[in-house]
């Protein structure tokens, strides 16, 4: 006990300030968690899958995906215990029980309160929730439940149950009454009786070291427990503040949960050597559980979020401005400090001596006077000095005080001009051109800025030719020749004709003593035979990569700077090639369009950063690395409405499971053809940058490409069987084990056995039917065939009877034209008689007046004789009309029937036209005009009342 007592003496004085490096933090809203505001407590499972008893439930998130599970009576979760079977037994608000794991539904849960004798099923919250032996203790304020089997015991209080809690396969609880009790033998028994905090609660016990307990109390009391003997730790650093929650982190340190200061790290003398809070990246500091999980992330339940800090990371920021964060632009250790050089002035703080893990000093960090003001670009040891290359001119840094060397014009860069110590003279690029710096009698003088382009030279190398090399962001690469008075220079610019991929995005570096230029398409040298630059076979590793900074390590190491990520190439001496290491945790925070990597050795890697500097502890980096584990989250099926088939959760038997799975693995109908497998990881915080790689078996060939998006889909898969393969890795090429999940799709209705049997039958009869269909087919043809036979016949038949028709439908047609034609002509021969025999008349008319002798009364006598002749051959009109009407269907009696006021000259009209003759051949036949046969006809249509539209011809065709 006294050494104890000694060391907690001297670790006040040591750790009386934080440490340098502040791990880094990283904060889920609860938009993001969909929990509720407070987190009670924090646990773990065997797969890494982290549990948060919350106000909404029990949160799970597995490094990528948080799911909730309420209470039945949705009230708060205040405790969680997980037994070795991974069943997550919790404590909440008038209710306690288990979340069962389902392969298809996630988290069932049991409630266990109808075990509870009635008389004390009325109780409130259960704040504490332990596993020792076969028994599993749920404590509510005035009393605690024992789960045993399927039986609940029941352990009232003697006042008031404080507090229980297990540590070292031990059960112990507080009494208000009787002290700190152990559970041994099935009973209570006094532990420690006299505690000397009476009236104050245990917040947590623990084991720390051999033989030893930890203890807290809720006032931030913390107390080690050995031989039941309590010895108070940290008294100076006790405030009284309210600190529920306590976690161990390793065999030193453990931290605590404080509402008014977030967390603390203490160490074995329960003095705290970090806070970490707001300022240090916390978004809320009312802490109100703690939990340190198998990465020695630090979980941290606030108001709102749930944190995670990276605690056991090689990975620390160093933020010198706590306040007012600054840029830093470079670092370096000298004598025995650090300094960072940033955007408003440079910062050191001191090194502890002898610690392999320079960001675990305890320091704070001290603005160096006079430094700020303006950016200070770039810290650099020459002749064993350190100077400052600042915004306002070149600077030596001597203890706690800067002292001007030049001043007026901004300097990036010192160039040595010879390797040879002390180095007398060296080049200095500044924003305005070269500048000579001279050192003699440990005096260091500048000359001035020399004679030769002014341009801004914010990079300068020479290499083993004695060339000195500058490049420019946008212009192209220098090439300076210095005079040998060492007063002007020439130079000569080189661009994209000379071998360069491009103009712009070019940088001059010294890596292993050679001169190195990176561009937008990876490293190249110049080569001095071809006046060309050539890509670099030494450096192919890094073909096409735009390098903005480059710098070797003791190792051979060649650590660099892209846009926004940073590397090492990894040296391998036996093969004189490197390996791309990336470190994905930081990318996007390292200072971009200044980089800087200041590598001081294996363990203490200074990156300059947008908020001071990163500090990586390399060697720990790559110990620490473990293979990663792949998980599947959630597999969830589409058709209609989405279907969850698989939630996430195996239980502890995995093995065993998964081969019964494989055995059974479930069936889906052929509805479920789309799927969407979301998988992930159990690493967190800085652990959590992965990529991934799937394949699907049964449809993807080959696997695919690694990335960091951690969800999948496919759709339309056809009937089969499937399994799903997914794999992780991180950014050491540590490849997890595959993870797999196989399943069915079921063919449709369609495709079943029964469906096929069902097909061949209906082939079968459908074979038989055909065969029947074709005989009735044949029948049907052969009667079809002898009935087109019979209607040929009958059809010649027809034809033959149709053509004998026809002939004589013909001839009657030619006769009846002939008959026509003859009646048209005698019609016209027999009218033009009856005219002539009407003319003749009047001819004998006028000879009967006249007077004559009797020779020629002989004569008239004579001539007369003939005219009475001539009148008898054409006195037959009546003879004709009755053989005109014979020939056209009595059309002159019917005409004359309906129109009996028609003369004989009208009827000889109607007969002309009813035979078709035109105006003109009627005013022959009657020897009248024309124009007179057109008036006769008009007389005729009133005559015949024949109606405008209607033609006289068609009225006498139609009688």
């Amino acid at each position: 006990m006294l050494c104890f007592l000694l060391f907690s003496i001297f670790s006040n004085r040591l750790w009386g300030q934080n440490l340098l490096g502040l791990p880094l933090v990283y904060n889920y809203s609860k938009s993001v968690t969909q929990g509720g505001s407070r987190t009670w407590d924090i646990k773990q499972d065997s797969h890494g899958i982290m549990y948060f008893g919350n106000s909404e439930g029990l949160l799970t998130f597995d490094g990528r995906y948080w799911k909730t599970f309420s209470l039945p009576n949705h009230t708060n979760i205040r405790s969680i215990w997980i037994d070795a079977n991974d069943r997550i037994y919790v404590g909440g608000q008038g209710d306690f029980g288990y979340f069962e794991r389902s392969a298809q539904s996630g988290l069932t849960y049991r409630s266990l309160k109808d075990l509870v004798p009635a008389e004390y099923r009325s109780f409130a919250d259960v704040w504490n929730t332990a596993g020792v032996g076969q028994s599993v203790f749920f404590r509510g304020t005035n009393v605690i439940f024992e789960l045993k089997g399927q039986k609940i015991q029941v352990h009232p209080a003697a006042v008031e149950w404080y507090f229980m809690g297990q540590s070292g396969g031990r059960l112990y609880a507080q009494d208000k009454q009787h002290g700190l009790l152990e559970f041994r033998d099935n009973k209570w028994t006094p532990f420690i009786k006299d505690l000397p905090f009476k009236e104050v609660k245990i917040a947590a016990l623990m084991p720390f070291g051999q033989d030893r307990m930890l203890l807290s109390t809720l006032n931030n009391e913390t107390y080690a427990l050995k031989d039941r003997t309590l010895t108070r730790l940290n008294r100076q650093d006790w405030d009284g503040s309210y600190t529920p929650s306590l976690a161990h982190i390793d065999d030193s340190t453990f931290v605590v949960g404080n509402a008014k200061e977030g967390c603390h790290i203490r160490n074995m003398a329960g003095n705290t050597i970090q806070r970490i809070g707001v300022r240090e990246g916390l978004q809320n500091k009312n802490v109100t559980a703690v939990f340190v999980d198998r990465q020695r992330n630090i979980w941290i339940g606030t108001d709102n979020v749930i944190s995670v800090i990276s605690y056991g990371s090689a990975i620390r920021y160093l933020r010198p401005n706590m306040e007012n964060d600054v840029t830093g632009y470079s670092s370096v250790i000298f004598n025995n400090a650090l300094y960072l050089s940033s955007s408003n002035g440079v910062y050191y703080a001191p090194i502890k001596n002898g610690l392999l893990d320079q960001s675990r000093s305890p320091a704070v960090f001290s603005l160096l006077s006079g430094s700020d003001g303006g950016e200070a670009w770039r810290l650099e040891q020459l002749n064993g000095q350190l100077l400052l290359g600042h915004n306002k001119g070149l600077f030596q840094i001597m203890g706690n005080a800067i002292k001007p060397l030049t001043q007026g014009i901004g300097t990036w860069k010192l160039l040595p001009l010879n390797l040879v110590y002390p180095i007398r003279s060296s080049l200095v690029g500044t924003y305005q051109g070269l500048e000579l710096l001279n050192f003699k009698n440990n005096v260091f003088s500048s000359t001035g800025l020399l004679n030769g382009l002014s341009d801004s030279f914010r990079f300068l190398e020479q290499d083993e030719n004695g060339t000195i090399w500058a490049s420019h962001p946008y212009r192209g690469i220098y090439r300076i020749i210095l005079s040998q008075d060492k007063k002007s220079y020439q130079t000569e610019l080189y661009t994209k004709k000379h071998g360069l991929p491009a103009d712009y995005q070019n940088y001059v570096f010294s890596i292993k003593n050679q001169v190195i230029f990176a561009t937008e398409k990876g490293l190249y040298n110049y080569d001095y035979s071809k006046k060309q630059f050539v890509p670099s076979k030494q450096f192919a590793a890094f073909k096409d990569l735009t390098i903005r900074y480059l710098k070797d390590d003791q190792d051979g190491n060649v650590w660099f700077c892209t846009k926004k990520m940073v590397g090492v190439g990894k040296f391998d001496p036996k093969r004189g090639s490197y390996e791309l290491i990336n470190f994905p945790e930081i990318e996007g925070m390292n200072t971009t369009g200044f980089e800087h990597i200041y590598a001081f050795d294996r363990n203490n890697i200074y990156v300059g950063a947008e908020k001071g500097a990163i500090h990586i502890n390399y060697n720990k980096y790559l110990k620490q690395s473990v293979k990663p584990v792949a998980m599947l989250s959630q597999i969830v099926a589409t058709g209609r409405e989405d279907s969850l088939i698989f939630a996430g959760f195996f239980s502890n038997a995995s093995q065993t499971q998964r081969q019964l799975a494989k055995d059974s693995m479930q069936q889906l109908p052929a509805l479920f053809n789309s799927f969407k497998f979301s998988f992930s990881s159990p690493s967190y915080g800085i652990y959590q940058h992965l990529e991934f790689s799937y394949k699907l078996s049964g449809y993807d060939e080959d696997w695919s490409a690694w990335s960091p998006l951690s969800e999948k889909s496919y759709t339309n898969l056809q009937d089969g069987q499937y399994t799903f393969l997914v794999k992780v890795r991180n950014n050491l090429n540590q490849e997890s084990n595959v993870e797999e999940y196989s399943f069915v799709v079921l063919p449709p209705w369609y495709k079943t056995v029964w469906a096929k049997a069902f097909y061949f039958l209906l082939c079968i009869l459908g074979v038989l039917g055909l065969i029947r269909f074709r005989k009735i087919e044949q029948r049907k043809q052969q009667r079809k065939h002898e009935q087109q036979l019979a209607q040929l016949r009958y059809i010649h038949q027809l034809e033959i009877e149709k053509n004998e028709k026809e002939i004589v439908k013909l001839n009657n047609e030619k006769l009846a034209h002939e008959v026509m034609a003859k009646t048209k002509e005698l019609a016209s021969t027999s009218m033009q008689l009856l005219e002539n025999s009407g003319a003749l008349i009047k001819v004998r008319d006028e000879l009967s007046k006249l007077d004559t002798g009797e020779d020629e009364d002989s004569n008239l006598r004579r001539i007369n004789n003939l005219l009475k002749d001539i009148e008898k051959n054409s006195a037959n009109w009546n003879q004709f009309a009755s053989h005109f009407d014979e020939l056209n269907d009595g059309f002159l009696n019917k005409l004359k029937e309906k129109h009996p006021g028609l003369s004989r000259n009208d009827l000889k009209v109607c007969a002309y036209l009813k035979l078709h003759f035109t105006s003109k051949q009627i005013a022959q036949l009657q020897n009248i005009t024309v124009r007179g046969v057109e008036i006769h006809r008009y007389r005729l249509r009133k005559k015949l009342q024949v109606e405008t539209e209607l033609s006289l011809n068609d009225y006498l065709n139609a009688i």
